[in-house]
């Protein structure tokens, strides 16, 4: 089942997302849910698009996000990255850009995204079943990580809905 299948095939289904969409909209990207929301809105819409689809929705998300916090979030999901030793092209941002440029943000985010739970392993330090806790704190030690897998359920979700 795709996005627009799951969102249009049940109303309750959808005006949750839409709450959810709204909350992300109108607040601090980082606040109005709680990790197992979060957690699970991400889980139920990141994986039904194309990887063109989610950079976009990153790139969107990253977008509500300050420059400030865009840097800050660059350089957390980086060192993530080569602590684990991962082998990404355009892991550090090329000349001209930096941590926080919103495209360089976004196509490394669709990198990770597209080994299935890798990003959210990232940024949370999540194993296993436990996906709402870690040693680390989960994915609420950071309200960045927080907010950007919640931005970009929340983008996926207003294209399907019609770009509200």
């Amino acid at each position: 089942m795709n996005l627009l299948e799951m969102l249009m095939g049940n109303s309750q289904t959808r005006q949750g997302f839409e709450v959810f969409l709204n909350r992300f909209q109108e607040g601090p990207p980082s606040e109005g849910y709680d990790d197992r929301e979060v957690l699970d809105r991400y889980g139920e819409v990141a994986h039904k698009v194309s990887p063109s689809e989610y950079e976009q929705a990153a790139r969107d998300a990253f977008g509500h996000f300050s420059q400030t916090d865009r840097e800050e979030f660059g350089q957390l999901l980086a060192g993530q990255a080569r602590s684990k030793r991962l082998d990404l092209p355009g892991l550090t941002p090329a000349q001209g850009q930096g941590f926080g440029d919103v495209d360089w943000l976004a196509n490394l985010t669709n990198q990770l995204h597209q080994q299935p739970g890798l990003l959210r392993d990232l940024l949370g330090g999540l194993t296993g079943g436990n996906r709402g806790t870690s040693s680390s704190g989960g994915i609420l030690g950071s309200p960045l990580a927080k907010a950007a897998l919640a931005g970009i359920a929340a983008m996926l979700v207003k294209k399907v809905l019609g770009g509200r």
